[in-house]
């Protein structure tokens, strides 16, 4: 096995990434994307445990830190689920340039929460096979959530549920609006993609923090029901019997593994299958 630390320049500024790779030449690789909550440097535990199970398939990987997170320098006022094309654009800077080093032509993407809102955007680019989003979520809910989640406001924000009388006028008001909630637009993209990649969504049986509802279900399958029949067979939904998989980091070690060992044979059955494809089409090409 190889690991090696790259320096990438983004927009958002310089990002720290780590590269693992096989000793033999790599089948494809790994791109990991963490969520936004407890992680370690450098991305997340996710993608430091996937680091090291891809290379047993011959694949690589490649993990890092957003801008302003970890060994990336600069800061984050807020995360922002509705907001995430600046973080897409330093997972695809990241990505190109793990590609271009170990000279693979292409990737799958692996994300949790946020992350996973990250990974459906980077399905869309024609060198990306596949992904794997742990409780994606898939709904949007407007600011609202937005305001909740912003670094600035959580206090705030705590203090208008808490306080009877701000609860009734506001914070209620409020979440009847969330409840109005619609699909957010990478859905829609990415499954679009599916004549070039294939998508997997898992979530555990803890719903809450997963993000999944009889609405997401019905969402979900409303739009899978709409593809034609090749494509839909390309887009997968599971349930887990195993904590919330946006708490991943602090799940038993047991769990964690179980995880890993659903999504290892995903990625290596996508790069399998690519390749044969890709030499498919090469015998077809005329001479």
């Amino acid at each position: 096995m190889r690991q090696f630390p790259l320096w990438v320049p983004t927009d958002s500024g310089p990002v720290a990434a780590i590269v693992t790779a096989p000793d033999e030449d790599p089948q494809g690789v790994v791109v990991t994307l963490a969520g936004t909550g407890r992680h370690i440097t450098i991305g997340s535990t996710m993608s430091a445990r996937l680091s090291e199970r891809v290379v047993e398939h011959g694949l690589a990987s490649v993990r890092f830190d957003y801008a302003g997170v970890g060994d990336s320098p600069g800061s984050v006022e807020s995360w922002r689920l509705s907001d995430v094309e600046a973080v897409t654009r330093q997972a695809l800077a990241v990505t190109r340039l793990a590609c271009e080093a170990l000279e693979v032509p292409r990737f799958a993407c692996v994300g949790t929460c946020y992350g996973s809102r990250v990974a459906l955007n980077l399905v869309t680019d024609a060198a990306c096979i596949g992904a794997v989003c742990l409780a994606p979520p898939v709904l949007d809910h407007g600011n609202v959530v937005n305001l909740g989640r912003s670094v600035g406001h959580r206090r705030r924000f705590s203090f208008v549920r808490s306080n009877p009388v701000f609860r009734k006028a506001v914070y209620e008001p409020l979440r009847s609006a969330v409840k109005q909630s619609k699909l957010t637009p990478s859905i829609p993209r990415a499954l679009a993609a599916l004549d070039h990649a294939e998508l997997v969504f898992l979530y555990s049986d803890n719903y809450e923090r997963d993000h999944l509802n009889d609405r997401v279900r019905a969402v979900l399958e409303e739009a899978a029901a709409k593809l034609p029949a090749d494509r839909r067979e390309r887009f997968a939904l599971h349930v887990v019997d195993t904590g919330a998989l946006t708490l991943f980091e602090v799940l038993p070690p047991s769990e964690q593994t179980l995880i890993l060992d659903l999504v290892l044979p995903v990625l290596h059955g996508w790069f399998d299958r690519s390749a044969t494809e890709a030499e498919a089409g090469a015998v077809l090409q005329p001479s």
